[in-house]
């Protein structure tokens, strides 16, 4: 057809076809690329005048084909979106239909590339696809239904939201969209109106029809550069300019519609789609702040981080995104415990007071700096000593006021906060480390004072002070024994600054297996069962394995029984549980069809005796434990359980079959699932297959009364190991350092400084070396006194244990044995090279 004046399109001069009412070209509407005049971003939608045929019905309720269409959701570029409702089944889902003004081969094959783009990805924050069909002719596809509309309907109804319910909403959008990447896929087009809200809050991505896989090496989205596809207030820049993109283009996105969420107005504005784009391309984004009052500190700098021009200076992954987010959502961070605060404190006392006192000692004497003060008793014989708390009481001012965290609380994944979830401030950070002080030096100070009048400083004075240094720095642990989990283990100090401290909320990554494939047509199928080919017969007439060609996503078909399937079981939505897609009818039976997750059996992870370490099994078991809940609560639980009922997915999830796998082999006997205490029992013998000597100490005891069923609800157990799963699962490397070297260095350098500041260093190699001998020495005689104990102070401050093959506490022989292979050998080398001196 030869285009005139009438039937060019707008935006590109494109052929319009014939029988499209639009004045733009079918790419143009599926790009959505030119924005409403005064900077508005809804995407194009079709004309709302002309013939029904063109622009859907009118009026509701009314049948299409096997459906009863409730409302009218949405239009797109791509088609029209319905509320509806599956007359067969009852079921309420969303129905997409392909515009009749975009029917063609093309626009048909890249409306079945959206949905087979959504139905690769199947995760609680995504929309999931049910299938595809074509009714009256046109392409459809129905997916779940999210009814509580979208984000950009919330701010219609809200406007602003308040600041953890729009970082919560964002941290689903990141879940669903980190999914997507796993499974290959780019979504292209984040922003509010594509973020759907379903009636219990959460929040799930939708609408892939600018999607692009990153797997496929012909998928033309995927290769068109020059092509400006997305709404551009919320498009990257490189994305507006027609390159290359990868997942920095979406988390740009992601950024933007968190500012939106936050101000109700996108992060650039212009008066026309061409100054819209100019401006996201070359202009900074209007400042947060200056829109939004009382914004948590750093939140600003996180979504500026995200708006970054260059993709290298945003977040590099969903990961870092997620944790940089995770401190400003409403999730309520756990209180830190008494003993992982002893441990972070005590590092961070030492960096903080432990260099300016070596400094002050070699420079000034032990004199100047710890006897006159006590001697003399003035402020004047007191400077060196003042200098010395306020180097410290700087370092906590800066660290923790500013920061959030010295390095010892760094280290232990902790972070200080006021009631209100921000970062303390200077004052009160200094009030913090004031207090404790004070209870040591306000006590030691005069007691030494009473104690040692004269100004002879004698061997006893000096005993004196430093028993009076040990004894008094205890004094701040008895006021600690007062805190517990009640008061969110909260200190005097805590209360007096209106802080406390927390465990730095950190997303947990998955372990998986999963390597993403662009799914492929079976070469050959063994028949076909509805829309689906079949491909393997697990169970000859009972369990089919299939695929579905136009999703290309497989699926499993089991025949349906006498009792059939219920309503409860069908419209199951849940991660631990198989998808009921549809039921299919043939000649001889019904057929139902669920989704067949890529993965594997349980059983065929632990074949051969393998075990499974703590950071995979705790998913596993808290995936299960929800199950079992929930399934327990609509009573869907199947009626005997075996570790043939267990499947683990490709992404790591465990799902609970409502069938034993068929090829599973699992020799015990089933566990019927009729009560609390069976089913925990059928949970301890999954926890069986742990590898027992990477499960940490905090979750030995859960196992253990795991194991002896004492919980008395799964609701209990499944918020236990939600807790767990949060948990670090490994000692780090900087961990085992400092629990290693913390104690022999400080006094190591506690003698060096002790003993030689006031001498000159005639042979430093040699004084270093004697001392280090010395100290070394006396660690090991300490270790082997604390054998019997099967602990040592380092391993108790920093809540380490020592455990043999099978995962049990180490005992006192195996101890020996381990200190003598690691004392013994040392000793013999440092006495071969020890220089001939003494430490006079």
């Amino acid at each position: 057809m030869k285009g005139s004046k009438e039937n060019k399109c707008e935006r590109c001069s494109a052929t319009v076809p014939g029988k499209s009412t639009e004045t733009l070209c079918p790419a143009c509407l599926l790009s959505g690329a030119i924005a409403p005049p005064n900077g508005a971003t809804a995407t194009i939608t079709v004309a709302p005048a002309g013939p029904l045929e063109l622009h859907g019905p009118s009026k509701f309720p009314c049948d299409f084909g096997g459906y009863r269409l409730l409302s009218l959701l949405g239009r797109g570029g791509m088609g029209i979106v319905y509320e509806a409702e599956e007359v067969a089944t009852g079921r309420r889902l969303a129905l997409k239909i392909l515009g009749l003004q975009l029917d063609s081969p093309d626009m048909r094959e890249r409306f079945l590339r959206e949905g087979r783009l959504a139905a690769r990805v199947n995760h609680p924050n995504s929309l999931y696809v049910f299938g595809s069909d074509e009714v009256n002719g046109l392409p459809v596809i129905t997916m779940e239904i999210a009814a509580s509309g979208t984000l950009k309907d919330q701010l219609k109804l809200r406007g602003p939201l308040p600041v953890a319910d729009a970082v919560d909403a964002i941290l689903d959008v990141v879940s669903g969209l980190e999914s997507a990447l796993d499974h290959g896929i780019l979504h292209r087009d984040i922003k509010p109106s594509n973020c759907f809200v379903c009636p219990d809050g959460s929040v799930k991505v939708g609408d892939f029809g600018l999607s692009v896989s990153t797997l496929s090496k012909t998928d033309t989205f995927a290769t068109m550069h020059g092509k400006i596809m997305g709404t551009p207030a919320y498009a990257s820049p490189e994305q507006l300019r027609g390159d290359s993109l990868d997942v920095r283009a979406d988390i740009y996105s992601v950024g933007a519609t968190l500012f939106t969420l936050l101000t109700n107005r996108a992060p650039f504005e212009g008066e026309n789609a061409v100054q819209v784009v100019a401006n996201a391309v070359n202009e900074k984004p209007a400042l947060l702040s200056g829109t939004r009052e009382h914004l948590p500190p750093g939140l600003e700098r996180v979504i500026m981080r995200c708006l970054a021009k260059s993709p290298e200076k945003r977040y590099a992954d969903y990961s870092a995104f997620r944790n940089a987010l995770l401190p400003f959502s409403s999730k309520e961070p756990e209180p830190a415990s008494i003993l992982t605060r002893v441990s972070a404190g005590w590092i961070d006392y030492l960096i903080a007071f432990l260099p300016p006192y070596v400094a002050l000692m070699l420079l000034v004497g032990a004199e100047n700096l710890l006897i006159k003060p006590i001697v003399e008793g003035t402020l004047y014989a007191a400077r060196y000593y003042l200098v010395l708390f306020g180097f410290g009481f700087l370092y906590f001012g800066i660290a923790e006021g500013i920061w959030g965290a010295g390095l010892g609380k760094w280290l232990k994944g902790l972070r200080v906060i006021r009631s209100d979830g921000h970062r303390p401030g200077i004052g009160p950070a200094l009030l913090r480390i004031l207090l404790p002080v004070l209870c040591v030096e306000g006590i030691r100070i005069p007691l030494m004072m009473a104690l040692m009048p004269s100004g002879d400083w004698s061997g006893m004075d000096t005993a004196i002070f430093v028993a009076a240094a040990i004894i008094c720095g205890w004094l701040p642990v008895f006021p600690m024994l007062r805190a517990n989990r009640a008061n969110r283990y909260a200190t005097f100090w805590d209360k007096a600054s209106g802080t406390n401290v927390v465990i730095k909320p950190q997303g947990v990554l998955r372990p998986c297996s999963m390597s993403p494939e662009e799914p492929l047509l079976p070469t050959k199928a063994k028949g076909e069962v509805g829309p689906y080919q079949i491909t393997e017969e697990m169970i000859p007439g009972q369990w089919l394995a299939g695929f579905d060609p136009l999703l290309r996503r497989s699926v499993w078909l089991r025949q349906r029984q006498a009792s059939g399937i219920s309503t409860i079981r069908r419209d199951i939505a849940r991660p631990g549980r198989l998808r009921w897609l549809q039921a299919v009818e043939t000649g001889k039976a019904v057929w139902d069809a669920y989704e067949a997750t890529p993965g594997k059996p349980f059983t065929a992870h632990i074949e051969r005796g393998r075990k499974i370490p703590w950071s995979t099994m705790r998913h596993w078991l808290h995936d299960l434990a929800s199950e079992l809940w929930s399934a327990a609560g609509d009573e869907t639980l199947p009626a005997k359980l075996s570790i043939g009922h267990v499947w683990i997915t490709n992404d790591g999830r465990a799902v609970l079959l409502d069938e034993t796998w068929p090829t599973a082999t699992d020799c015990s006997e089933p566990i019927t699932s009729e009560d609390v205490k069976e089913q925990q029992r059928f949970l301890a013998r999954i926890a069986e297959s742990v590898d027992h000597t990477t499960v940490p100490l905090h979750a030995r005891g859960i196992l253990e009364n795991l194991k002896a069923k004492k919980f008395e609800r799964l609701s209990f157990l499944a918020g236990t190991l939600s807790s767990l799963v949060a948990k670090p699962t490994e000692v780090g490397r900087s961990m085992r350092a400092a629990s290693v070297f913390m104690i022999p260095s400080y006094i190591w350098i506690a003698l060096l400084v002790g003993r030689y500041h006031d001498k000159p260093w005639s042979d430093p190699l040699s004084i270093l070396t004697a001392s280090a001998f010395a100290v070394l020495a006396l660690l090991a005689i300490i270790q082997l006194l604390a054998l019997p104990f099967r602990s040592t102070i380092s391993h108790s401050i920093f809540r380490l244990a020592i455990i043999d093959d099978n995962g049990r506490p180490a005992t006192a022989k195996r101890m020996l044995l381990r200190w003598t292979v690691v004392w013994i050998p040392l000793f013999i080398s440092l006495l071969c090279t020890l220089p001939v001196t003494g430490l006079d």
